[in-house]
């Protein structure tokens, strides 16, 4: 269920040599866990809106419709702890908004990462499925990704770069020139971090998973960047190299999200083979420098750079986590961690610390989610803080599997 997006080198939204949605052949394994094996493929065209879908005025007319800029930056990033974070988190309420839907197409997706550029919130998604104004189950076809923009509506997004058929293209495209085929590679990514106005980073995993069974080849950096000439705005996103970090060797750093924060962005990370997660941090102006990064061991950062094989929970800062995200709690002033965790028992956790490496709280339970499928679960919770700047109340999505983005806001006592 982690994030699985496909990438190539340079690729600008809306421009015309990217792939849109990949074959059905080349995803088949994808759509077997999240639609019915049985449906009939058809093309990818938006059928009519019938009266009894959801009340949303799709289209590109759509975002004329919808505020997007956010003024206020929603993660500042000079941070002044409070002495005491053993405190818990005392929940007021905690209350289900709805499905997260888009006003400019019909999808089906998960995860949902916020990163800020400029007053622009973009949010990342792993495996989308184009989908009808009844949001069935039909199979149409898919990308492994897709990227949006946030509106000041939690439960509408905006998303810019849509095909001849109105549904999202291939946000961040394998690249064949290092021998990446669409049919058994992809990649993940979570948020994007800011690290100039309208400029920023995204941490990525490439993933070689013919037959739908995962291998992380390694994790690394991207840029990415924010065109406002055009409305809604363009982005643009270039990797790094292939990968930086070696996927069997080192920890997958980003694969649980990144912050900046007072001169540092520090990425956290799953490794092969354990349930830990480990994390490392750069200085925000050399992000894009692999010989800046420092590496937490438990006790202090160190340069030399960390090997799976000698990890264990002494390095490690979270455990049996899914994903999630940290972010800045202006009301609570200190970190909290939101996320859901690999018990699959579709809670919305928070933990909270002082400092990005911790030492982390115990967790505190934000909201009970409930699966639509007998069986299922919800995973991937993330915080958006950009829509109460004083953190008393919390709107966070989480995904139901299938492929239900829902959002719940939390106000604290």
């Amino acid at each position: 269920m982690r994030a699985l997006l496909n990438k190539t080198n340079t690729a600008k939204a809306g421009s015309g040599d990217r792939e849109g949605g990949l074959s059905r052949k080349a995803w088949n394994w994808a759509k077997q866990s999240v639609l019915d094996s049985g449906k009939n493929e058809e093309s990818s065209k938006p059928q009519e809106e019938s009266a009894s879908a959801q009340t949303i005025r799709v289209g590109k007319h759509a975002v004329r419709d919808r505020k997007m800029k956010f003024e206020a930056r929603a993660h500042p990033y000079d941070h002044q702890t409070r002495d005491d974070t053993s405190k818990g988190l005392s929940v007021e309420s905690a209350d289900l908004l709805g499905i997260v839907r888009s006003a400019t197409t019909y999808v089906t997706r998960d995860l949902g990462f916020q990163g800020q550029l400029g007053s622009y919130i973009v949010l990342t998604y792993g495996d989308t499925m184009y989908s009808d104004s009844n949001y069935s189950d039909t199979w149409r076809g898919m990308t492994s990704d897709s990227a949006a923009f946030a509106t000041h509506d939690p439960l509408l997004v905006v998303d810019a770069d849509l095909d001849e058929n109105g549904f999202p293209r291939q946000f961040c495209p394998i690249n064949k020139k290092l021998g990446e085929d669409a049919a058994v590679f992809s990649l993940g990514i979570t948020n994007v971090v800011e690290i100039e106005p309208e400029h920023g980073i995204l941490y990525f995993l490439l993933n070689h998973r013919p037959g739908g069974i995962n291998n992380i080849k390694g994790a690394g950096v991207a840029t990415i960047s924010l065109d406002t000439d055009t409305e809604p705005p363009g982005l643009t996103v270039n990797r790094l190299g292939q990968y930086w970090w070696d996927g069997d060797t080192e920890p997958w750093y980003g694969d649980v999200g990144a912050i900046r924060t007072n001169g540092y962005i520090y990425a956290y990370g799953h490794a092969k083979g354990n349930d830990w997660v480990y994390l490392t941090r750069v200085d925000d102006k050399r992000a894009t420098d692999l010989s800046a990064y420092e590496y937490w061991n438990g006790e202090g950062w160190q340069k030399e750079r960390l090997h799976t094989r000698d990890l264990s929970e002494k390095e490690s800062v979270f455990w049996k986590i899914n994903q999630g995200q940290v972010i800045w709690s202006n009301y609570h002033k200190c970190y909290l961690f939101v996320y859901c965790d690999m018990w699959w028992n579709s809670k919305v956790q928070a933990q909270r610390a002082s400092a990005p490496e911790g030492p982390w709280s115990e967790p505190f339970e934000l909201y009970q989610g409930v699966p639509i499928t007998e069986g299922s679960t919800c995973y991937a919770a993330i915080p958006h803080p950009y829509f109460d700047h004083s953190g008393k109340t919390l709107v966070v999505t989480y995904t139901n599997h299938p492929n239900t983005i829902q959002a719940v806001k939390v106000t604290f006592s």
